[in-house]
């Protein structure tokens, strides 16, 4: 298959399909190309075949591609086109499209047979195509007829290619040229042009796309209307142009516009209308002078009371309109404006001349006709350069009923910021929008007051003209620069503006970046009027000041940086005043300079102080101000302001900000305090902020101005969660504190902070504060959902007193209370109040009359407790006029305890109201002051409402609410029936409610019957609390007032309500990273974003300096996780993280991270990966860590569960050994339920990877929940199929010990769905439960009852035959096409004996192949887990007319472990099952054991005749199963059942994976260049591994291989490479020698003085093939100081078997030996089958020595690898003097067995020569020793091997061939016989007792033959050799006749016989000697 561009496809993922192309009799060489349609959208174009034109599309040649097509939706059509080519029109026949999903197998059919050519029958190159089903389309092809009508205008008609696009409801027709056979036609002035264009049925159409590619000027087109009409449906529509095509706009060529229909039926069109409803006709007047006219696209907009027009194009000077002494009248609608007010006409300034004299504009109604002229007076240059350099002008309309509108002159002020980079050579637009509509875009193209615009820190003045807009609102404001460099900080507009008398200022705060590639990318942005203060205030210029500014000597030279002034006096304070140079130019703030300044303000009273500020810009060196003198012009009041201080950030008092008080005679100066403001950031998820916080302080006098909290006193990054920051604001005394505003710049759901309070000290050293309680998100979603709030102060606390005090009886002392409030000049009589204290023991009620401004009252509150809160309620005596209580100051005489409680509420006449507050203690955070939301239900009974007085009192488990009235004094209310009434209330917080009291009373005694009441808290703690009273109040009762108690019936915690996200995100997120500890060269790192719908791709983390880089994610969903991937080598040490920060630049939303450890990657930096959990406020973030296992190789890991994966991880280094487990620790963010595992590794080469068992995985510290992934296979490119990755299934969790108790009875079952259910109607399903015996039970779960996001519950019942649960089965039983379920999780639980089963499915259930069935185990620790095995059946259907079947098809497998249960087979198209087809299908289930039948079924359908089935297991190693059928499958007659069969197994063939050498070879070839690597190990010092490499070069290695073995190998000189954890060696080996399987070890000199070469593991690689071996040695050599300096190792290769390591004995037995033995060398090299020992010393470490006079012995320990049979050995004699030794013999046997022995005899004296080389002597095995057991085999073989007649058992084989054509073979037929009790030789049949020639068609053979006894026959091997001129032969069956048990064998094949052997099993036992047959079984007589 070919992908588009001829390459190989990879493995099909979800959008991948196959589209195969079938051409007719005339084929293309042009490239086609596709569009793809689905409800959901489509794709296209797909170029097919554009690099191979000259292989695709030949006639009647069918071509295949390989496509993605992401998600569409359900595909309906297809559009094909062909692409000209050169010099020629292509021609194609095109017969059939078809699309197959490669996954789901799904098929789609196009059938064509039409021609695409231009040059047949008026066809064009494409053409569309639907889709069909059962024969027929599922849309119809429609002709559409389309009308071009061209305008009745001068040069309106073109010649040049005009192109339409129809869009419906159902997708578009696609861009097709207007044409004519072919030809492009020319449109003539006022003719219609009649198209056809041909398409799937796009249903109602919804607007058409025109393009004209006009190339000049006179090619232009005017169209005036197209209409498409619809045959099959009797539809016309009709689409307005009216417009000439190609047209001009913003210096901008436009070839196409959308134009949208006016739809009529036909037999109710209206008659056709030069002119419509709302048509006006627009008569532009240019000037009469030579320059006058424009080349620029003019515009009109034109407003009326209902709405405005929008931009309607009048043309261009380009086509011939706006001439100088010109009039061009145009048409325009304006249908629903309603009465027009006013018309805005402009230019786009395009063109070499756009300047326009425009002269006037005259506007005539045609529909309904006016005789009316409205004459619009201009007389103005529309110009940038000319005139008033606008190319805009507003003109009002006159309405009769009201005054015309008048034409106001905006002067608009830009505030350019002052940060570095902050001005911008861009143009800048604006727009002005006010209740009266807007401006338009207008260009800020000429500064009043600069030449150079939008400077760094300069203020711009520009005027705008336009027709009254009303109150400003909003302006839009933006600029058209492009690229790094080009943006533009806006500080903020000030519009300045004189209506009538009265003078207006309105201001708009930006304060933010307009830039691509800062803030958040967006050059444009909308700012509304400043909310705080007044929108529209009145500049009245009451005072005049000379302000003089001395600079001192040592200040820095002056730099770009805006400083301003505000004034405070006793009637308000001043705007901020802006200090800039009143000449361009001039310098400011030079050092020693005096500057003077000339400002305005209101009349602002007796100044007491000033407040100056500098901007913090980059680079800012500061400011020394000496002074400030101020003079006002008129009074000629002098201040005068000493200062000297600095305004910097890098001195020690890091103030920007200085606030001055005024130093004069006559008033008091004000002391300036340094308060201390402490921001208390709540303990909530998400609570922290990364913005920067501002702050104003209000008080009795003044404020503070907007402060910056820029350094906290505490350590740390400030507001971050739980913690609490401060800071010094410095200012002139504020008297008593009222409030403070607090805000910050975080934008975005997530930028804000959860604020608790905020406490102002007036000093560091004060011992009180003031606290601002808000207890609230500060967050553009959430809570307030705003980042600015006011929050008042409810008082001021001692800071000292450590703890709560307890106020009892025994306390000393009482408490003073002072309470001040208004004054009672008014009042006659004195206020009643009560105040309530509430303590933790009680509470107490004091009366208070209040008759003065302040009074003071006594108590001891004795018996209460610690007071929590005070409650005021009143008044209790009628109030003339409001009264206002201030404070309520408390002091304890005895514990000097003390508190202000800033009451600040008004009691108003004709009301009983009750506040309260917290008490206020040091270090004890008040209670929050919670308002609850009360909603009372009336029930909707007869009679239910009523009319009363009504009260409530909630109670909760701190305390109550008191009694709050919901009416009026002196009112009543009304609870009407079936209606909800809310009311909120204001209480000191409750805790949980658990109680209400209602009181009511009516006054008509009638009854309230009250149904519930709901109690909402608003902000704090988000829960609702429901009481259920259902029933009535005051009904038939005596009593005045009735109070019923109704107590809590439910709570509910209600999640945060969040504001929804104004837009959508596009995945782009600003990203800052801050770490510490980074290396100088900074590592790979690649950082992975996790969301709810996905994860993204990798990307580069930029940098880890906190500066912001972009992360693109895309459309993941909400992110839950980063994981930070680190790609090269690990860290010396962890680095460390200090702040994680998301902001999206599209939605604002802004995410932090939670991470438990703060290093990237492990404090030692040996981790791969590090992930961080996202934290969204109030939202606990995911959680957890993992461990897994691995090799000697890098291993990697990825797991994944149902909320993402880990991503890849690279496990620590281990040299995993055989059998051994090993343990890892890996975290990662919680990732739910696991569903599998990637486990991988990059070693290439046979032998380099290693075999995976399992892996378990489970939650650190909790091992009861273990998740087990089978693996039981290698990872290895040299064995099996080559993989060296596995994705490893979830194959349960773990259960902890064996069920204990009965497994019969009711087991509970709770069924878990995710919630990613695609429908709410789900298939039908079933779960079965089986035990090991194949004991089923099943549950039916009802179609739709298994909802997402649920929990199902049922139960099953289990007999007594269930021993015990072996698997569960999970399958759908009914399902309707689209219909689908995801299981989690199914858990089972005994109703009497508890015990617990968990099986995670997390599996999809749908109608497809895999889909429909899912199987688990039951996992038992200490018992072996069962896999889930993928069987795979090949279905051979009969070859003759008429064996195919369309019937569904289902099997069942069974085995010694039960069954598979009933699968249906998922049919992949029309293809299967047909004649002679085999048919490949998979069934997955847990272990069945050894497969031994199978159940076929049929459905209702064709006959099938089934030939036969093979199974074979999915493993690299496994079996073969072979199910004989040759069986015709016919529906029932009855109808009432399936047609089925069973079939046994005929023949099991064993497949032994074998390694899978590469490029094919047979075996290894050793020969070539061989690398070592040596790793330092992990518990090895590094002076021991450089010790190693120096003693390494004396190392000698021997290898042994199959061909032979190598000389001894030296390591000196061979070094290649030297890390510092590595070292690497190349040898060679010059000669093939075959598989390699020992090494053996040495040392090159025999001296003792050797250092010590301690080795522990090492790796051995082919160079070129990458063959590879590792040993693991943990050996020092020399052994010992004396002894063996050789270590030999078998070399293990996959799937081949190892030779072990065994210790010899070799016993010398000698003469003269030991008395010389240290003057002699001696040596034996000892030789077997399976090679040597090498020279081995026999003289250095003696054992069991025996000495006698004249005969000795002594012992020798010789460690090997195992020779085999010993043959020989070799001596090898030196001696340092001359001397004669005798050697006997020599006996060699296994240390761990008494025989064999091997003796070798030698009885020779040598004569040993100290000047002669070393004598050698080989010695062959005279005899071996063998035990008694070893002997008694023998005897018993020799003696089977004498009476062989009398023991063999005789027996006669009949071989049935079959009767087909070239059924016989000529080849030697040999069998082997199978019994319990042994097999026989290999027998040739060749002398058959009936044939000279056997084995011929429809013959039968019968041979004889003599074998020891075998028992009971189980099976035969029977093959050939395939010799002969006919070798195949087709054998029917093999009957063997038992003549000593008389019984008769049957074993069936009906088979070709073409491999060597196969293996046939018993079908029949037929037995003489049974009196009892079985069914079914025939007796021989």
């Amino acid at each position: 298959m070919r992908n588009p561009q001829g390459g190989e496809c990879p493995l099909p993922s979800d959008d991948e399909w196959k589209v195969s192309i079938l051409t007719g009799n005339a084929g293309t060489e042009a490239s086609v190309a596709l569009w793809i349609y689905g409800d959901k959208g489509f794709t296209g174009p797909i170029t097919l075949g554009k690099d191979n034109r000259k292989q695709l599309f030949f006639p009647r040649q069918e071509d295949e591609f390989q496509v993605k097509i992401n998600s569409i939706g359900n595909i309906y059509k297809i559009r094909i086109e062909l692409d000209e080519l050169p010099n020629e029109q292509p021609e194609w026949n095109l017969q059939r499209v078809i699309l197959q999903h490669l996954k789901s197998k799904k098929t789609l059919n196009f059938p064509s047979n039409t021609w695409l050519s231009r040059n047949r029958d008026d066809r064009e190159f494409l053409c569309e195509l639907p889709v069909v089903e059962a024969g027929k389309p599922i849309y119809p092809i429609v002709l559409y007829h389309v009308y071009i009508h061209t305008g009745d205008l001068e040069q309106a008609d073109t010649d040049s290619a005009v192109y339409l696009c129809i869009y419906g409801k159902r997708g578009d027709s696609g861009l097709r040229l207007l044409h004519k056979t072919g030809i492009p036609v020319s449109f003539q002035r006022g003719m219609v042009s009649v198209f056809e264009v041909e398409a799937v049925s796009l249903g109602k159409l919804q607007k058409v796309l025109l393009r004209c590619e006009a190339t000049t000027k006179s090619q232009h087109w005017y169209c005036d209307k197209v209409i498409v009409r619809e045959a099959e449906n009797n539809s016309e529509y009709v689409f307005n142009c009216e417009r000439w095509l190609p047209f001009v706009s913003q210096g901008i060529i436009h070839s196409e516009i959308e134009l949208y229909p006016q739809e009529f039926e036909k037999n109710q069109q209206p008659e056709m209308q030069e002119a419509n409803e709302g048509d006006w006709k627009i008569t532009v007047v240019t000037g009469d002078f030579e320059t006058a006219g424009t080349t620029a696209t003019v515009f009109l907009y034109a407003y009326g009371e209902n709405k405005a027009s929008g931009p309607i194009i009048l043309g261009s000077g380009k086509q011939q309109l706006f001439n100088p002494n010109s009039e061009d009248t145009f048409k325009i609608n304006l249908r629903d404006l309603g009465q027009l007010y006013k018309i805005r006409i402009g230019h786009d300034n395009t063109g070499n001349d756009p300047s326009w004299y425009l002269e006037e504009v005259r506007l005539e109604r045609v529909v309904p006709f006016s005789y009316e002229e409205i004459c619009l007076p201009i007389e103005s240059w529309l110009s940038e350069d000319k005139g008033e350099g606008d190319t805009w002008r507003e003109v009002a309309i006159r309405n009769p009923a009201e005054e015309l509108l008048p034409l106001v002159v905006y002067e608009v002020h830009v505030y350019t910021g002052s940060k570095l980079g902050a001005e911008t050579d861009s143009n800048v637009y604006i727009n002005l929008i006010g209740t009266r509509g807007d401006a338009g875009k207008r260009k800020l193209h000429r500064s009043k007051n600069n030449n150079v615009k939008f400077r760094h820190g300069q203020m711009d003045i520009f005027c705008i003209k336009a027709v009254s807009l009303g109150d400003l609102e909003k302006v839009l404001i933006s600029h058209d620069g492009a690229g790094p460099g080009s943006g533009w900080f806006l500080d903020k507009i000030v519009i300045k503006h004189k209506e009538g008398e009265e003078a207006q200022e309105v201001v708009f705060p930006c304060n933010r970046w307009l830039a691509e590639y800062q803030d958040d990318g967006k050059t444009e942005r909308e700012l509304t009027a400043n909310k705080y203060g007044s929108l529209m205030k009145t500049f009245l210029k009451a005072q005049r000041w000379r302000v003089q500014v001395k600079t001192d000597g040592d200040s820095p030279e002056p730099q770009e940086c805006r400083r301003t002034l505000v004034i405070y006096g006793s009637k308000g304070k001043s705007d901020e005043l802006l200090l800039s140079p009143q000449t361009p130019g001039y310098v400011c703030f030079l050092p020693r300079a005096t500057d003077e300044f000339i400002i305005e303000t209101g009349d602002l009273g007796d100044v007491y102080k000033i407040r100056v500020s500098c901007d913090d810009v980059p680079g800012f060196r500061g400011w020394h101000l000496k002074s400030f003198h101020l003079q006002e012009l008129h009074t000629k009041q002098e201040l005068n302001f000493e200062c000297n201080c600095w305004l910097v950030l890098k001195r020690e008092d890091k103030e920007l900000v200085k606030e001055f008080p005024a130093v004069t005679g006559d008033q008091k100066t004000f002391p300036v305090y340094k308060y201390v403001v402490s921001v208390h950031i709540g303990d909530r998820w998400g609570a922290e902020t990364f913005a920067n916080v501002y702050l104003t302080l209000y008080g009795k006098r003044g404020d503070t101005g907007v402060r910056k909290l820029q350094t906290s006193l505490t350590k740390g990054r400030k507001f971050q969660r739980n913690k609490v920051d401060s800071f010094l604001v410095e200012a002139v005394s504020l008297s008593q504190l009222q409030k403070v505003v607090i805000g910050h710049d975080g934008e975005g759901y997530g930028a804000g902070m959860y604020l608790k309070m905020v406490t102002v000290k007036e000093s560091p050293d004060s011992d009180k504060e003031w606290v601002f309680p808000l207890w609230n998100w500060l967050d553009t979603h959430l809570g307030l959902c705003e980042t600015v709030c006011e929050i008042v102060t409810v008082g001021r606390r001692s800071t000292l007193s450590p703890k709560l005090p307890e106020i009892n009886t025994k306390s000393s002392g009482f408490w003073i209370m002072d309470v001040t409030g208004s004054d009672l000049s008014g009042e006659e009589d004195p206020i009643c109040l009560s105040f309530i204290f509430f303590g933790k023991l009680s509470h107490k009620k004091l009366p208070l009359q209040v008759t003065g401004k302040a009074i003071q009252i006594k108590d001891e509150l004795a018996d209460i407790g610690s007071i929590y809160k005070v409650q005021v309620t009143g008044p209790h005596s009628e109030l003339k006029q409001p009264w206002h209580l201030d404070l309520l100051h408390m002091k304890h005489t005895g514990t000097k305890e003390e508190m202000y409680l800033a009451f600040d509420c008004w009691f108003n006449p004709k009301e009983d109201k009750c506040v309260e507050l917290p008490a206020l203690y040091a270090d004890q955070e008040p209670l929050p002051v919670v308002e609850y939301e009360i909603h009372l239900h009336t029930g909707d009974l007869k009679k239910a409402d009523a009319t009363g007085e009504v009260y409530l009192r909630i109670q909760g488990e701190k305390s109550d609410s008191g009694k709050r009235w919901l009416n009026s004094k002196n009112s009543l209310i009304t609870f009407a029936r079936g209606q909800v009434d809310i009311f909120k209330i204001k209480a000191v917080y409750l805790g949980k409610l658990n109680q209400v009291h209602v009181g009511f009373k009516s006054l008509r005694k009638d009854g309230w019957f009250l149904e519930k009441i709901v109690i909402k808290e608003v902000f704090y703690p988000f829960s609702a609390h429901v009481f259920f009273h259902n029933g009535w109040i005051n009904k038939r009762s005596k009593e005045d007032f009735v109070e019923v108690a109704i107590l809590l019936k439910e709570t509910s915690m209600t999640s945060l309500p969040m504001k929804n996200l104004d837009t959508k995100s596009r995945g782009r997120w600003q990203t800052w990273v801050h770490c510490t500890q980074v290396p100088e060269d900074l590592p790979n790192i690649q950082v992975v974003a996790f969301g709810r719908k996905g994860k993204s791709p990798a990307q580069k983390v930029q940098n880890l300096s906190d500066t912001p880089f972009l992360l693109t994610i895309g459309d993941i969903g909400d992110i839950t996780k980063l994981s930070f991937v680190l790609c090269g080598p690990s860290l010396r040490r962890g680095i460390k993280l200090h702040k994680l920060q998301l902001k999206d630049l599209d939605t604002k939303q802004e995410l932090g991270f939670h991470t438990e450890a703060p290093c990237l990657f492990g404090e030692d930096g040996s981790e791969t990966v590090t992930e961080l959990a996202a934290v969204r406020p109030d939202q606990p973030p995911l959680r957890g860590t993992l461990p897994a296992s691995e090799t000697d190789a890098d291993v990697f890991i990825t797991v994944f569960g149902e909320w993402g994966d880990s991503c890849k991880r690279r496990l620590g280094r281990s040299h995993f050994e055989k059998g051994q487990v090993c343990i890892f620790e890996m975290r990662a963010v919680d990732l739910g339920q696991l569903s599998k595992v990637l486990v991988e590794h990059h070693n290439v080469g046979y032998g380099a990877g290693w075999y995976l068992d399992q892996i378990v995985i489970h939650e650190s510290g909790k091992t009861e929940e273990q998740y087990v992934f089978l693996c039981q296979q290698w990872l290895d490119s040299g064995v099996g199929d080559a993989q060296m990755e596995r994705t490893l299934k979830l194959l349960g969790k773990v259960r902890h010990g064996m069920l204990t108790g009965k497994i019969y009875g009711t087991w509970d079952v709770h069924v878990t769905t995710s919630d990613i259910s695609s429908s709410s109607m789900n298939p039908k399903m079933s779960l079965t439960v089986c035990d090991e015996k194949g004991t089923c039970t099943s549950v039916i779960f009802p179609k739709g009852s298994l909802k997402k996001e649920q929990i199902y519950e049922a139960s099953i019942e289990l007999t007594k035959k269930f021993n015990t649960i072996f698997k569960v089965r999970l399958e759908i039983e009914e399902v309707e096409e689209g219909e689908t379920w995801h299981c989690r999780e199914v858990k089972l639980q005994h109703r009497e004996t508890k015990n617990i089963l968990e099986f995670p499915f997390s599996h999809n259930f749908a109608d497809e192949e895999g889909g429909r069935v899912a199987e688990l185990p039951v996992l038992m620790t200490g018992s072996p887990f069962p896999a889930v095995k993928i069987y795979v059946l090949y279905i051979t259907t009969g070859a003759i007319p008429g064996s195919g079947t369309d019937a569904d098809v289902s099997v069942m497998l069974q085995g010694s472990l039960g069954d598979t249960g009933r699968r249906k087979l998922i049919r992949k198209g029309d293809e299967n099952f047909s004649k002679g087809k085999v048919d490949i299908f998979q069934v997955e289930a847990v272990d069945i054991g050894i497969l031994q039948r199978m159940v076929v079924e049929k459905g209702r359908g064709s006959d099938w005749l089934l030939e036969k089935i093979v199974v074979k297991e999915s493993a690299s190693s496994g079996t073969e199963i072979l199910f004989m059928a040759q069986t015709w499958l016919k529906d029932r007659r009855d109808g009432k059942r399936s047609a089925s069969v069973t079939l046994d197994a005929t023949e099991v063939q064993e497949r032994r994976s074998t390694s899978a050498w590469p490029l094919g070879r047979e075996q290894m070839n050793s020969e070539g260049r061989w690398r070592i690597y040596f790793t330092k190990h992990q518990e090895e010092t590094k002076s021991e591994f450089e010790k190693l490499s120096e003693n390494i070069s004396k190392m000698v290695m021997v290898f042994y291989g199959s061909n032979g073995k190598s000389n001894p190998v030296s390591m000196e000189n061979k070094v290649e490479h030297q890390t510092e954890n590595q070292i690497t060696y190349d040898i060679h080996l010059p000669s093939n020698l075959g598989t390699l399987y020992k090494v053996r070890l040495g040392l090159q000199s025999l001296e003792n003085n050797i250092s010590q070469l301690s080795l522990r593991h090492f790796k051995i690689q082919n160079i070129s093939t990458l063959d590879t071996f590792s040993l693991t040695i943990n050996k020092t050599l020399p052994l010992s100081s004396n002894g063996d300096r050789w270590i030999e190792f078998p070399i293990q290769w996959p799937l081949k078997e190892a030779f072990s390591v065994v210790t010899y004995h070799l016993t010398v037995f000698s003469r003269n030996i030991l008395n010389e033995r240290n003057l002699l060398h001696m040596t034996a090299c000892i030789y077997g089958t399976h090679g040597d020992t090498g020279d081995r010393s026999l003289l250095q470490s003696l054992q069991n020595v025996q000495q006698g006079e004249k005969n000795e012995s002594f012992l020798v320990i010789v460690d090997a690898v195992d020779l085999g049979e010993l043959e020989k050995i070799v001596l090898l004699i030196s001696s340092k003097t001359d001397c004669k030794l005798g050697i006997k013999k020599l006996h060699v046997q296994e240390a761990v067995k008494e025989h064999p022995i091997y003796v070798f005899e030698v009885n020779e004296e040598f004569s040993v020569n100290a000047n002669k080389p070393k004598m050698q002597r080989e010695i062959p095995a005279s005899f071996v020793i063998r035990g008694a057991k070893q002997k008694n085999d023998i005897d018993n073989n020799l003696k089977k091997e004498g009476s062989q007649v009398k023991s063999l058992t005789e027996y006669t084989i009949k071989v049935y061939t079959g009767d087909k054509r070239g059924a016989g073979t000529d080849a030697n037929v040999h069998i082997i016989l199978f019994g319990n009790e042994d097999k026989s030789e290999v027998f040739q049949l060749s002398q058959s007792l009936e044939h000279q020639n056997p084995f011929e068609r429809g013959k039968v053979d019968t041979f004889k033959i003599k074998t020891k006894k075998l028992g009971s026959l189980s099976s035969i091997e029977i093959g050939h050799d395939g010799k002969g001129f006919a070798s195949g032969w087709f054998l029917e069956k093999v009957e063997i006749t038992d003549a000593a048990r008389n019984s008769i064998h049957c074993f069936n094949c009906n088979r070709s016989v073409d491999q060597s052997i196969i293996t046939l099993y018993m079908l029949f036992s037929f037995s003489h000697v049974s009196q009892l047959l079985l069914p079914g079984f025939l007796r021989q007589e």
